[in-house]
């Protein structure tokens, strides 16, 4: 459900859209898929770029945060992050900080200031390798701590088919948002998500 519309961020407060409902309907059916107070770890990946995954992680991490909601938005695409460019914030020490030992988590925690109870956690500087670090089992570390003090976690993880980040983070999480876009995701690459849920 996309909608042209000069800023990404298109859930705001007291604002009546359709793609605004969207999003609200959205919000509602988490609970179908097993997230409440104790299961509140949502991961949001797609095939490729150019699916609306950060799009889709962004906005409804906004509408989460605007039902009162403490809630942490988390960019753990350390291949190609664009969040910070949807929120429009500036950070320079992120999750690889965290994750090669040189911050704790409440130091690359920053608020959203033009979201109240909206929280984000940028890349930071990007890894030669990320995929070897989100392996060295400090991101599992990260996760636990951050499932203790929000009401609900959402992490933006990169695209499936080009790297195996996804997998890796699938496990952490109490559920899994797979984006895929009309008449663009190929259909030889939904046909693979539905042959692997059945494995």
């Amino acid at each position: 459900a996309f909608e042209k519309s000069k800023s990404p961020l298109v859930i705001e407060a007291g604002k009546r859209s359709f793609i605004a409902e969207e999003f609200r309907k959205l919000r509602i059916s988490l609970s179908f898929l097993g997230i409440d107070a104790d299961h509140k770890k949502i991961l949001v990946t797609s095939s490729i770029s150019g699916e609306g995954k950060s799009f889709i992680s962004a906005n409804l991490a906004v509408s989460l945060s605007l039902t009162g909601k403490k809630v942490v938005l988390v960019d753990l695409d350390l291949n190609n992050p664009t969040l910070e460019k949807i929120l429009n914030v500036s950070q320079e020490e992120g999750i690889t900080e965290f994750l090669t030992g040189k911050k704790e988590p409440e130091e690359i925690i920053k608020r959203v200031k033009a979201h109240e109870n909206l929280f984000f956690i940028s890349p930071g500087s990007l890894p030669d390798h990320p995929t070897e670090l989100l392996a060295n089992g400090k991101v599992n570390e990260i996760i636990e701590y951050l499932d203790s003090i929000f009401d609900i976690v959402i992490i933006d993880t990169s695209p499936i088919v080009l790297v195996t980040d996804g997998y890796l983070l699938t496990g952490l999480c109490d559920a899994t948002l797979y984006v895929i876009r009309h008449q663009y995701t190929p259909k030889m690459l939904i046909k693979r998500i539905d042959e692997t849920n059945k494995i």
